[in-house]
């Protein structure tokens, strides 16, 4: 209550001496404690200055700014910017201030071209001053003054992680709803998957769509949609399923839907039997029928995530012990064959994300519809077809064949990040950087202020520097490489989530919990954390995968056994990249690249691998944490 009072005499006296310099000022709203919708946090004062926005965060007490508190008041800016439908399109000035700070220089240089300005540090006597600036600098002419009351109760519509989305989608929302502002293209993939299924269901006919797209761009949402959409409802249960061979994946969504149905009032165990039913591993829909081949499935839609995954042939047979000779490719189509009347697959692709041996990729399920399914209808993003440079992952068709009919469609291509709507350009860097063209990643490196990427060789500092941003709402985690082994000498053990199998505790458990990663002590792989995300994520980098020494430059991927580092094959080296792909793009909001620094005492840690690791990153844009 004292705080409060004093925030309250601060804005009085900043209102009387604005009142006498610009009498215009007695006109602009001002919101206390103004909430934010669906999240746990609320600002401490909006001020609507006819069309420029305030945000206003006070640290009662503070002696001085602090880059925590910076930071914190930057992003209320960023969220209200990017979610706020009330303020998409203005221009807001966010302020600090720290009631026992001494005044000081804004050292941050405005942002003329951006919507959000640079935060200003004030003192309680530097408000009125710094309101009128900035109001002055950012104001249009003549003003397009916001309406308060429609500001006050317009839309806030955050980006969900994937595990919010599923929950939603559960609910029976649809993905218009929760999708970010600009991802139209997601709308107009669910249409496209949706235009095959009508297709098909009017002429008795099996088709397949692929959806692809790099990652963070909503391919695993978009499936999501299909499943819940309400055309493919019969009776309140769905007519399709949604099947993943990624284990950690389907564990977290089902726990977190299984605890949001308990929340809601239902039994434990008809929660976790409704949820199994329409997402499932696919090993286990693969064994049920592949094993019997006069059962069908009662779904006439199946939608296969990770769908560059799916098993080759002689993955297969070694799994079975060669009682099966077919990929699972073949498999899922002959199974959907059997389907009365019409089938759709709905196949989800990631470019460039295979990461394990015996991970067939896209051409795989080409060659299965060319051999043995000639008469499916295919829908495929032009950017997998001839004609087209191959993406990562390679093509669908390395030629235009005559059998099946393929019909291109652009709207099965995602392209915006809609993992991290604010870094549009990681994407690319990660590319750039995992080809070792370290111009382009300069140049596409992401904006600082809107997407925090630096680079520690402690890992202390990367610890602290990840709990300065995780909240109730921002979960913050260690990720590396599984075959990073020898980070295990800080402590970083690659295996303990794979071997406990304990996915939906780290990804869902509050902050708090010793289980959950907000405790930054155990690091999920990128086998752990493919196709699912964080807010704020350490990478690990290890010494399996290291810039090579001299010319052309290049990486070198390794594996270690017993007590040294061995050389790997093309393919496992490829599997190693691509595993970093996975890694660098699982953050949502920011990262901060941990490369060790050890002394030279353990003879598998050459600390000058590690430097050229820290220089190459550095080349490539990331700055050192101050």
């Amino acid at each position: 209550m004292v705080a409060w009072r004093g925030t309250i005499e601060v804005l009085t006296r900043a209102a009387r001496e604005l009142a006498l310099i610009a009498p215009e000022a007695l006109r602009w709203p001002c919101f206390l404690e103004f909430e934010v919708p669906r999240r746990s946090r609320r600002v401490d004062a909006v001020i609507l200055a006819d069309d420029v926005i305030f945000p206003i965060e006070w640290k009662v007490g503070a002696g001085n700014f602090d880059r925590a508190a910076l930071w914190q008041a930057e992003q209320y800016a960023l969220d209200m910017r990017d979610f706020h439908e009330g303020s998409r399109g203005r221009r807001i000035c966010p302020v600090l201030i720290a009631t026992e700070a001494l005044p000081r220089a804004n050292t941050e240089a405005r942002r003329p071209d951006s919507f959000v300005q640079a935060v200003e540090a004030a003192t309680p006597d530097e408000l009125a001053a710094t309101l009128l600036r900035q109001w002055r600098a950012n104001r249009a002419v003549p003003p397009d003054t916001i309406d308060a009351t429609w500001w006050e109760h317009s839309g806030y519509r955050p980006t969900p992680n994937i595990v919010e989305a599923a929950s939603l989608l559960y609910g029976n929302h649809d993905v218009k709803e929760i999708s970010v502002s600009g991802a139209q293209n997601l709308d107009a993939t669910v249409d496209a998957v949706l235009d095959l299924i009508d297709t098909c269901r009017a002429q008795n006919r099996r088709g397949i769509a692929f959806i692809t797209g790099s990652p963070g761009s909503g391919k695993t949402l978009a499936g999501l949609q299909v499943v819940h959409t309400p055309a493919l409802l019969r009776g309140g249960e769905a007519a399709g399923v949604f099947l993943s061979g990624n284990m950690p994946l389907v564990e977290v969504i089902r726990a977190a839907l299984s605890e949001s149905a308990r929340r809601g009032g239902q039994r434990k165990q008809d929660a976790d039997r409704e949820v199994s039913t329409f997402i499932q591993h696919a090993y286990a829909f693969r064994n049920q029928y592949a094993e019997n081949d006069t059962d069908t499935p009662p779904e006439h839609v199946v939608l296969f995530d990770e769908a560059q995954r799916a098993w080759d042939r002689q993955q297969v047979s070694r799994w079975t012990r060669g009682a099966s000779t077919r990929s699972e490719p073949e498999i899922l189509l002959d199974v959907m064959n059997r389907v009365p009347d019409w089938a759709v697959v709905v196949a989800m692709v990631g470019s460039g994300q295979e990461i394990n041996s015996g991970e067939a990729g896209l051409g795989e399920w080409g060659r299965a519809l060319r051999e043995s399914h000639p008469d499916w209808l295919v829908r495929a993003s032009p950017s997998v077809l001839p004609d087209h440079t191959a993406p990562p992952g390679g093509r669908l068709f390395d030629d235009r064949p005559s059998a099946p009919i393929v019909t291109p469609d652009g709207r099965l291509n995602l392209q915006m990040n809609v993992r991290s709507p604010r870094a549009e350009r990681l994407n690319q860097w990660v590319d750039a950087l995992l080809r070792h063209d370290l111009d382009t990643a300069r140049s596409a490196f992401p904006d600082p202020a809107e997407f925090p990427m630096v680079l520690t060789r402690s890992l202390d500092d990367a610890r602290r520097w990840l709990r300065d941003r995780a909240d109730v709402d921002h979960r913050a985690g260690l990720i590396a490489s599984a075959d990073a082994r020898r980070l295990r000498a800080w402590g970083i053990d690659t295996r303990t989530l794979r071997q406990e199998k304990s996915w939906a505790d780290w990804f869902l458990k509050p902050r708090g919990d010793v289980r959950g990663s907000d405790q930054l002590e155990i690091a999920a792989t990128n086998f752990d954390c493919q196709g699912l995300e964080i807010d704020w994520a350490g990478v690990c980098w290890g010494n399996d995968f290291v810039p090579s020494v001299g010319l052309p430059s290049e990486w070198r991927a390794r594996r270690f056994t017993g007590t040294s580092w061995s050389r790997v094959n093309d393919e496992r080296a490829q599997f190693i990249l691509n595993g970093y792909r996975v890694n660098l793009t699982r953050a949502r909001r920011g990262q901060i690249i941990w490369v060790p620094q050890p002394d030279g005492s353990d003879a598998t840690l050459d600390p000058v691998d590690f430097d050229r690791i820290a220089d190459l990153l550095q080349e490539a844009g990331v700055p050192l944490l101050d």
